[in-house]
């Protein structure tokens, strides 16, 4: 099919998921995820239509990906605790108890977001080094085998259900950024999500905001997210053919 003859087909559209850890939705890192979003959405448009005015093309920027937001602060996420863990791996294996089930159920719906997205977007502060603990608990409620990525079994050891997915972490620090032996932000980050199948990583990495310019830092910041956008764009990570029927 010739792309004046494919038709726009909206239930396939990508989808960009925003983990935010963030603490205010004023954070610098949420304020350059929001600009790199932005311009992502009008770059892939501009990359469908491409002068071809297929048949249903989606009019706006804003029909051509869904964009979902998964607030790890947020008061309605699960807790991955000492009481919720057996609950969860009981429900997995059988239980039809309701504690259990009920003890899955938002753990398994956050699994489930991760799995259709097809970007991911990470804001972070560093704090000590590392992440703060709501984005671990995250992190420690959906990575797990059989949950989002392939337990081992017969046909070899565990690994992702895809592969080839882009991850763009954004974080923030006071100070100047640790020695690379020193940062345990991106490569547990970027460790962590490959086993998900999102491999395809890159850093924004702001830093300074307590010595330099903020509004200097978060122009910086904002110029080189986009680029990573427009790569990810360019290099048909967000499979643009995926987006015709």
């Amino acid at each position: 099919m010739t792309p004046l003859e494919s038709k726009y087909d909206e239930s396939r559209k990508q989808t960009v998921l925003h983990i935010n850890a963030s603490l205010t939705h004023n954070s610098v890192t949420d304020r350059v995820a929001a600009k790199m979003i932005d311009h992502l959405t009008h770059h892939y448009h501009r990359h469908i239509c491409n002068g071809r005015n297929p048949v249903g093309e989606a009019e706006k920027p804003e029909d051509v990906l869904n964009i979902e937001e998964c607030d790890v602060w947020s008061s309605k996420m699960p807790k991955f605790d000492r009481e919720t863990m057996p609950r969860v791996w009981r429900a997995r294996h059988g239980s039809e108890d309701e504690t259990d089930l009920n003890a899955f159920r938002p753990i398994k719906e956050l699994a489930e977001q991760m799995l259709r997205a097809d970007f991911l977007v990470i804001t972070s502060p560093v704090w000590n080094f590392s992440v703060p603990y709501a984005l671990k608990q995250y992190i420690d409620c959906v990575v797990e085998a059989g949950l989002t990525f392939h337990d081992k079994d017969e046909e070899g050891p565990s690994r992702p259900y895809f592969q080839g997915r882009p991850l763009i972490v954004i974080s923030s620090s006071g100070g100047k950024a640790p020695p690379a032996h020193e940062d345990y932000v991106f490569p547990f980050l970027s460790r962590i999500f490959a086993m998900c199948g999102f491999d395809d990583a890159h850093r924004v990495a702001i830093e300074g905001l307590a010595m330099y310019d903020k509004e200097e830092c978060y122009q910086n910041a904002v110029h080189e997210a986009n680029c990573i956008a427009d790569e990810v764009v360019q290099n048909q990570k967000l499979r643009l053919d995926m987006n015709y029927a």
